[in-house]
């Protein structure tokens, strides 16, 4: 299946002659990001996760601006970086198809780039920078799904999530019962250039007793509650979203890295919510820019019926999200450190231990 993106104007640049590679890292802005529009990104025939942007995938594009059209075929990308609800930073790398020339083309799907490039003092005669490499390799792009046959809490009872169907009522922690309002599936076939994207399994009672209550398998980045309702309370001080993928540093939660396919489903309500997934805490789609962009015309045509308009053009459609979501790396630097206190902790206590017994002894030793 080809999967064709329009991009929104504001949120794509390129960079183009002496301007690419200034280091190793980063590469400068050849315009300011208002200088270009109809960014069209357009997957290979045979991509097995064409809304799956890794490191090293190739796309088509073709884009408007500076005195005329420009195309790129084969762009491969060198950057894929969650940066946060609904967002990324995705950098392709190619040839102009029509002078030779290398050019870079920096993707930021759900971020207004053009309104960080003037607030950050860029100017056309001194312009800014932007990462090339990649800053977080765990952090691939995709859009957040349920294993088909994840059981789903409902005011009746769970229900496999294939079966939800507009007009459904689902069970949220935050306001009761809530209507699907959308839903869709579709198959992702999985071999070694994706797995990254391969999904997340979290073992019964991973994340606290009985949480989830059987097993459970998700995308990697889709967000799993903790610091509360019995998950993690004991790593999070408060309630947060973190990548599934995050957490699989953790005994009982690991990627699944054999599978060759997995069908995935997902739904919306009308907020960004929290619901139960086998027990477990987790969140509905958020209907951000990234979302919107792998949908056909069609979907979208669908969604903006169901959901008004939002004053803020980089708000989700059905956003904000209802938590702090943290990205994986943040999420694994908290953990790392959560567990270096705890060992310090216990150490501690071990050497107190030591010195009280040492103290008792020493009080019964014979006087000579």
């Amino acid at each position: 299946m080809v999967v064709v993106i329009n991009a929104v104007n504001n949120e794509f640049a390129i960079a183009s002659g002496s301007n690419v590679n200034v280091t190793t890292e980063y590469s400068y802005f050849d315009y300011p990001p208002n200088s270009t529009r109809d960014l069209v990104i357009t997957s290979n025939e045979g991509d097995p996760s064409p809304y799956e942007f890794g490191v090293g995938d190739a796309y088509d594009l073709s884009w408007s601006g500076n005195g005329g059209t420009t195309t790129m075929a084969d762009a491969t990308i060198i950057r894929s970086d969650y940066v946060g609800p609904g967002q990324g930073a995705v950098v392709f790398e190619g040839l102009d198809s029509g002078s030779g020339e290398l050019v870079q083309l920096v993707w930021s799907p759900g971020f207004d780039l053009e309104g960080w490039y003037w607030s950050n003092g860029g100017s056309r005669s001194q312009p800014n920078a932007f990462w090339t490499s990649d800053r977080d390799t765990s952090a691939t792009y995709q859009t957040i799904c349920f294993a088909q046959n994840t059981r789903i809490e409902t005011p009746s009872g769970p229900r496999s999530v294939q079966d939800l169907r507009p007009g459904d009522f689902v069970r949220t922690l935050d306001n009761g019962a809530q209507p699907v309002l959308w839903t869709r599936r579709h198959l992702q076939v999985l071999d070694q250039h994706s797995e990254k994207s391969a999904p997340i399994l979290i073992r019964a009672s991973a994340l606290g007793p009985d949480h989830p209550a059987t097993d459970l398998i998700v995308s990697p980045q889709h967000r799993i509650l903790v610091g509360g309702q019995g998950q993690m309370s004991h790593r999070f001080r408060t309630e947060v979203f973190v990548p599934a993928k995050a957490l699989a540093c953790l005994p009982g939660v690991r990627q699944l890295r054999g599978k060759r396919a997995v069908t995935w489903i997902h739904f919306a309500c009308a907020r960004h919510e929290i619901v139960f997934a086998h027990g477990c805490c987790t969140e509905t789609l958020l209907l951000g820019a990234m979302v919107m962009a792998g949908l056909t015309a069609r979907d979208r045509a669908c969604l903006h019926r169901l959901f008004p308009a939002s004053p803020d053009s980089s708000q989700a459609l059905n956003g904000p999200p209802v938590r702090p979501c943290l990205t994986v790396s943040h999420s694994r630097d908290h953990l790392r450190k959560r567990k270096a206190l705890q060992n310090a902790s216990r150490k501690l206590q071990g050497l107190k231990s030591g010195q009280k017994q040492n103290v008792f002894i020493c009080d019964y030793t014979p006087r000579q």
